[in-house]
């Protein structure tokens, strides 16, 4: 089984379309099955009648420290989802807890400095193409074998920024090299079109996908496959 995990790009209150990582050229989300209008609320709502469980919700503002949305995970907690928050570094001052979990990106933590705070929680590769993003270098997944099999880890989001929003396929390389270094602990995200990326990702033993763009256009309407 594989779940499919909704994600909420949260900027200045509002549900944004994201697109291959550019931030400043995010727009509110239009023309969902889900609601008319980019309200975080009723979005979550839907989400929740279509029985879906989990939801993953990116506060950009906070990301880019420069604003909080904590309201929209308070809200999603409040409907009994489970919740995978992304709040910037702010993250890693916070205790996740039965109900939600909070995601230390590698875009805003040093290498190598800091790897050693991803020990114990649940991270995320950012990564464009084959490159895992950090805030003061760019390094190759390759490279960083080796020093990834040392820490344990929750889970493992990998996330092809370049990818996101594009429905142009998830990158099927990097994701096969990691499902067998990691087994049972990763979730991917970035560029899902349809129900054949989420198959290949079950079969890869994947737990989880992050899915945005293909859920508001309702190709995928599933919370698990």
């Amino acid at each position: 089984m594989i779940e499919v995990i909704p994600v909420l790009d949260i900027m200045s209150g509002l549900v944004v379309h994201a697109i291959a990582g550019r931030r400043e050229e995010y727009k509110p989300l239009r023309r969902s099955v889900l609601s008319d209008k980019p309200d975080p609320y009723c979005i979550l709502t839907s989400l929740k009648n279509m029985g879906f469980t989990s939801v993953y919700i990116a506060d950009l503002d906070a990301i880019m420290e420069r604003g909080d949305n904590s309201i929209v995970i308070q809200a999603a907690l409040t409907l009994n989802f489970k919740v995978l928050a992304d709040v910037g570094r702010r993250g890693l001052r916070l205790l996740d807890t039965d109900k939600i979990a909070y995601v230390i990106g590698t875009e805003y933590t040093k290498y190598p400095d800091e790897i050693g705070l991803l020990t114990g929680r649940v991270i995320s590769l950012d990564m464009y193409g084959d490159e895992v993003v950090f805030s003061n270098i760019r390094k190759k997944l390759s490279e960083l074998f080796d020093i990834l099999k040392t820490i344990e880890f929750k889970k493992i989001l990998v996330i092809d920024l370049s990818r996101v929003g594009t429905e142009t396929g998830i990158n099927r390389v990097v994701i096969s090299e990691l499902a067998k270094i990691f087994p049972g602990k990763l979730i991917v995200g970035g560029g899902v079109r349809d129900e054949n990326d989420i198959v290949y990702l079950k079969n890869l033993g994947v737990v989880g996908v992050l899915v945005a763009t293909a859920i508001h256009k309702g190709v995928i309407y599933k919370p698990v496959y």
